[in-house]
C-alpha cells in the first residue's frame, strides 16, 4: 500500500465517514500488522485533519500498547494535532499480532505491555504526555477510547479520570469498550458505576461511558475479524476464572435487585 490511497478506495472511505458524520456516529480505524501500519497512520491522519474539527472526534486511530514504539508514535501524533489544530481520537488496545509480528518490535514481557498500556492512559488523562508539550494550557485536544478486557486497567483509568474531574483538575474525555461476549463482567461493572454515580450530583461528569463491539455482516465479510478474535482467545484461558467469578457476582446482584423489586411490589 502506498501513502496515497487509490482514488476509488479513498472515495469509499470518505463516503463512509460522511455517512457516519451525518448520522452522528464515529469511525474507528483499526490497527494492523506493522508492515501496513505506516500507511494506515498516514490515511487516518488525513481523515482526522478533515473530520476532527470543532471539538468533535469523528475518526479514531488505534495504537497497540505491546509495541515498543507506541509511546513515541502517540507523542508524534499529539504534536501534529496541536500544530495543525485538529482533535486526536485515540483508541488504545494491547495488541493482536504477537504471533506474526517481528518479535523485537514487541515488549519482552506481558508486565511491560501492561505497564505501557496503563502508563500511556494515565499520562494522557493527566495531560502530562508528551513532556515536549510544555504549555499545559494548550494541551492538544484528545479523546481517549480504552478498548480492553483487563479489569485493573479499566478501574485504574476510571479512578484517575474521576478523581481529576472531582478535584477540578484538567483531563480529557474517556470512554471504554469491550468485545461482545468477552469481559462482560467489566462492562456490567461500568454500568453499575453509572447507577452509583446517578445517586450523586456528579453523575454526568464522572459516570463512565461503556460500549460493546460486535461484528456485523455475513460470515465472509466478518471472517478476518472473527479469525483474529479466535487467535486472541487462545490466550484467554487464564482469565476464564476471573470472568466466571465476575459473571456470578453480576448474576447475584441482579437476583438481589429482582427480589427487592418483588418485595416492593408485594408491599
Amino acid at each position: 500500500m502506498g501513502q496515497t490511497p487509490p482514488p476509488k478506495l479513498w472515495q469509499s472511505i470518505i463516503q463512509i465517514c460522511d455517512v457516519a458524520a451525518k448520522q452522528k456516529t464515529r469511525v474507528w480505524i483499526d490497527a494492523e500488522q506493522q508492515i501496513f501500519q505506516s500507511t494506515i497512520d498516514a490515511w487516518t491522519i488525513d481523515l482526522m485533519r478533515r473530520y476532527n474539527r470543532n471539538g468533535k472526534a469523528q475518526v479514531y486511530i488505534t495504537f497497540q500498547a505491546y509495541l515498543k514504539s507506541t509511546r513515541s508514535r502517540i507523542a508524534q501524533h499529539l504534536e501534529l494535532a496541536k500544530k495543525e489544530d485538529w482533535l486526536l481520537g485515540i483508541k488504545l488496545v494491547r495488541g493482536a499480532y504477537i504471533a506474526s509480528e517481528p518479535r523485537h518490535l514487541i515488549h519482552d514481557t506481558k508486565a511491560e505491555t501492561d505497564n505501557a498500556y496503563n502508563s500511556i492512559a494515565q499520562d494522557l488523562l493527566s495531560r502530562t504526555f508528551p513532556p515536549s508539550i510544555t504549555n499545559k494550557s494548550r494541551f492538544p485536544r484528545v479523546h481517549l477510547f480504552l478498548a480492553g478486557h483487563n479489569a485493573y486497567s479499566v478501574q485504574k483509568a476510571y479512578n484517575i479520570h474521576r478523581s481529576r474531574i472531582l478535584a477540578g483538575l484538567p483531563t480529557i474525555p474517556l470512554e471504554f469498550g469491550q468485545l461482545q461476549g468477552m469481559a462482560d463482567e467489566i462492562s456490567c461493572g461500568l454500568l453499575q458505576l453509572c447507577r452509583q454515580e446517578a445517586e450523586t450530583k456528579d453523575m454526568v461528569r464522572v459516570a463512565p461511558k461503556a460500549f460493546k463491539c460486535l461484528a456485523w455482516g455475513s460470515t465472509g465479510e466478518c471472517m478476518q475479524f472473527l479469525v483474529r478474535r479466535a487467535v486472541e482467545n487462545r490466550g484467554s484461558m487464564d482469565r476464564t476464572g476471573e470472568w466466571a467469578a465476575g459473571l456470578r457476582k453480576e448474576l447475584w446482584r441482579r437476583v438481589r435487585v429482582a427480589l427487592r423489586l418483588r418485595r416492593g411490589i408485594a408491599d
